[in-house]
């Protein structure tokens, strides 16, 4: 992957600039006609990498991706239904912006993304493509860096390891 030398934010995907009431059939169509239909894998959990053969085993969210500014002068990547275009699949990356980019179009998106309880918000990447075998073939480049990343936070003693 190449990393994108100056970010900006029309570079997200499915950049989406409202200026009509959220909800309203204006707004409706609008998210339909910009929102781009990716596969995306999260790659951190609690803000750490996971090693690749936790991730190469998970099947990457099918959904539709749209971007915008958000009130707190930030980015904001959310994915959300094809037909319901205002109903998200997951909490979406805050602060984002594009990491890296393929020639295949598949990029890598960072931020902060709030965990499920909504207690804390974890630095989180995510790997983007149009279809399964991008993401897969972009995860195999990036194999042995995820791999040293999730090894320096990983300590003993590992869960399979039992008192004897």
């Amino acid at each position: 992957m190449e990393a994108v030398r100056k970010f900006e934010p029309e570079d997200l995907p499915g950049w989406y600039r409202s200026a009509v009431s959220p909800g309203s059939p204006f707004d409706l169509e609008a998210r339909q006609r910009v929102g781009v239909d990716l596969y995306v894998l999260q790659l951190q959990f609690c803000g750490a990498y996971l090693c690749s053969p936790f991730l190469i085993g998970r099947a990457p969210i099918l959904g539709m991706v749209i971007s915008s500014t958000t009130p707190f002068n930030g980015n904001q990547a959310g994915i959300y239904r094809r037909a319901e275009p205002m109903k998200l699949m997951t909490y979406p990356l805050e602060q984002v912006e594009v990491w890296k980019k393929r020639e295949d179009g598949t990029m890598l998106l960072r931020g902060e993304q709030w965990d499920e309880g909504e207690f804390s918000r974890w630095p989180q990447t995510w790997i983007c493509g149009r279809n399964p075998s991008a993401v897969t073939a972009a995860l195999r480049g990036m194999s042995a860096w995820l791999d040293r990343e999730y090894a320096k936070v990983k300590q003993p003693p590992y869960a399979n390891d039992r008192p004897r």
